[in-house]
């Protein structure tokens, strides 16, 4: 049986609400992204109209997650730390990458070594190992 694939809210929606849920605020979780409560506000009502159910308890003097909204939560904290893990990998990685070049002595001291000083200045975290041989 083929999965059933629903539209998912807008990332800016999921991310105001896990700003509003890990601050349990609208104000402070407005501060955390430069933007207004009311926006804040409004993309979490917008996730909520999607969604067909609220994730908060509104009170006069702030908000709190439901149980729905809690679970939600965890499930987003989840899903970002695994996108910072690919990401920290994948500049991990990006880091490791390094340059071997064999050249005979003529190549590597007239063509060669003026090159790699210019390579260097524009990418000095690369590393670069020469064989120089003239066999």
């Amino acid at each position: 049986m083929p999965a059933r694939y629903h539209s998912l809210p807008s990332l800016t929606a999921i991310a105001s609400f896990e700003a509003a849920a890990r601050c349990a605020s609208f104000k402070k979780a407005a501060d955390d992204l430069n933007v207004t409560p009311a926006a804040i506000s409004h993309q979490v009502k917008s996730l909520e109209a999607e969604l067909g159910f609220q994730v908060f308890n509104r009170y006069h003097r702030g908000v709190e997650l439901n149980e729905a909204g809690a679970f939600l939560y965890v499930a987003i904290q989840r899903g970002f730390g695994e996108i910072s893990s690919a990401i920290e990998q994948l500049q991990l990685r990006a880091d490791d990458d390094a340059v071997t070049i064999e050249a005979t002595t003529a190549v590597s001291a007239f063509f060669l070594t003026p090159r790699l000083t210019r390579f260097w200045a524009h990418r000095g975290h690369i590393p670069v190992s020469q064989n120089v041989t003239d066999l």
